[in-house]
């Protein structure tokens, strides 16, 4: 198993965790012809480039490699002469403004399972030459045994690369896309039947087929280079035990002068070790009286994790503390769930500010193991 990949995919499966199903819908969607060539002459390229000496040794590649040098990994794979042909008929085809994307579907195991796709986007149509990204996309998978590179995945986009990123859910395309390609019916957001994408699989070995599926896309690299979307880091060492701050609890905002509302994040700082973690790492919870935000952030810890919620209009603006937590491996039991009140008073005249927060104790003595 593939750890570093496992730990550096993390802070996005945490991002994940914390969807609520929601109902899945499908409906016939047709794929032109000149789509399905384009599928067809992607699985030749990758079959073609899976023969070539780089193509040999690329599964051991991956299980030796980290989360940057799989990003650079697929950059050199669609640059190999095996693609060329591809590149050409991307080029030809009269395609729709969108975007055409590469990705290697890797399974991940820490605790929780992760079925991630790690990408390379490029604009095709009125969007080729014009715009590129790198993303990651990130599904929760219990059924996974180990980590590994278990393919790539091809897909065709109506938004451009720098627009694919947030939540989706996806569905087995009617009938597969071209002969014995299998392929996914990608769907914008919980509430939103518009039709983001249609993507096709390849496996190195056996394939189980597909599934419907709930994901998030993280845009983590754009030729802008402005920086949009990238998060903060976030990657702990595993230590000897693993929690899930499960969810926070308003009960009571702060009054803060805009509005009836609270902008919540929180830091914490695992054993007194004078680095601290922000979540979320790329935005902020609004919450209101009785709101309950269902975070998933999971903390490696030895014996003690301090938490400190903030309400602020930025991230990283500490000014407005609103709750701060003393979580000690004492005080837990080993897959049960408890309330954590805040161990600093931070009422003034009439602010009553109330959160507080659920831990779940999931995982001990992992590192002897």
């Amino acid at each position: 198993m593939n750890n570093q990949i496992s730990v550096e995919l993390s802070p996005y499966a945490e991002v994940v965790q914390g969807f609520k199903k929601g109902t899945m819908k499908s409906s016939k969607v047709e794929i032109s012809e000149s789509k399905k060539k384009i599928f067809e002459e992607a699985a030749k390229a990758w079959k073609e480039y899976l023969a070539t000496p780089e193509g040999k040794v690329l599964e051991t590649d991956i299980s030796k490699s980290d989360l940057n040098g799989v990003r650079q990994k697929i950059s050199g794979i669609l640059n190999s002469g095996a693609f060329k042909l591809l590149k050409e008929l991307l080029e030809q085809t009269g395609l729709d403004a969108g975007s055409f994307s590469i990705g290697l579907n890797i399974e991940a195991e820490l605790i929780i399972g992760i079925a991630a796709t790690i990408g390379l986007a490029i604009g095709v149509g009125d969007n080729k030459g014009l715009a590129s990204s790198e993303f990651i996309t990130v599904a929760l998978d219990e059924g996974i045994d180990e980590g590994a590179l278990v393919g790539v995945q091809f897909g065709l986009w109506t938004n451009s690369p720098s627009c694919l990123g947030g939540y989706a859910w996806a569905t087995e395309a009617d009938g597969g896309v071209v002969g014995e390609l299998a392929g996914k019916i990608v769907y914008k957001g919980e509430d939103d039947d518009d039709l983001l994408g249609v993507t096709v699989e390849v496996g190195i070995g056996e394939e189980d087929g597909i599934d419907e599926q709930e994901c998030y896309t993280f845009i983590i690299g754009s030729q802008s280079g402005a920086g949009d979307g990238f998060l903060k880091p976030a990657y702990q060492p595993v230590k000897s035990n693993f929690l899930i701050i499960k969810s926070v609890t308003c009960n009571n905002t702060q009054s803060d002068g805009v509005g009836n509302a609270n902008e919540v994040y929180f830091k914490f700082q695992a054993d007194g070790e004078g680095k601290s973690y922000y979540y979320p790492t790329y935005d902020y919870m609004s919450m209101q009286d009785g709101d309950v935000w269902y975070c998933g952030r999971s903390v490696w810890f030895n014996s003690s994790v301090q938490v400190g919620l903030f309400d602020s209009d930025s991230i990283g603006n500490d000014s407005d503390p609103i709750g701060n937590f003393t979580i000690n491996l004492s005080n837990l039991t080993l897959n049960s769930i408890k309330t954590f009140t805040s161990t600093v008073n931070y009422n003034s005249g009439l602010d009553h500010v109330d959160y507080t927060i659920q831990v779940e104790l999931v995982a001990t003595n992992v590192s002897s193991r």
